[in-house]
């Protein structure tokens, strides 16, 4: 991307078992100006963590293997990954989930399907609120 040095394109993680997932929600970020990681297990979505420097990541909840909220616990844990703000955007609306992802301190969670514009929306807030500047970005 061109222009200023200074400027920085926002690198988002999407951790989801479902390619599907994974590619829609890599169009609608891509299409914003965010930089895009993809995973489709919580093994690649833990290492792209620790190697892609992500400044935020969107994980699903319900996937074979490590599930999202195991992701969660081990990215709290290692010191490379512990600051990162996770915003959970699953298909589930189970209130002990969402308690859950509260109780986590979870970024957000976002039910799917999701609005391409919240989702947006949701993640620039996040984000802002972390501290991040001169981040290149579409508006609405």
């Amino acid at each position: 991307m061109k222009g200023n040095p200074e400027e920085k394109r926002l690198r988002v993680l999407v951790v989801d078992d479902d390619p599907s997932i994974v590619t829609v929600v890599t169009a609608v970020l891509r299409g914003e100006g965010f930089d895009v990681l993809e995973a489709t297990s919580g093994e690649e979505g833990l290492e792209l963590a620790r190697t892609g420097s992500p400044d935020a990541v969107l994980l699903d909840i319900m996937m074979p293997g490590i599930g999202g909220f195991e992701v969660y616990r081990r990215l709290r844990l290692d010191p490379e990954t512990a600051d990162i703000p996770v915003m959970f955007l699953t298909a589930s609306i189970s209130p002990e989930h969402m308690s859950r992802s509260t109780e986590m301190r979870a970024s957000g969670y976002i039910i799917k399907p999701f609005s391409p514009r919240a989702l947006v929306s949701a993640l620039k807030e996040t984000c802002r609120l972390r501290g991040e500047s001169n981040i290149v970005l579409k508006s609405f």
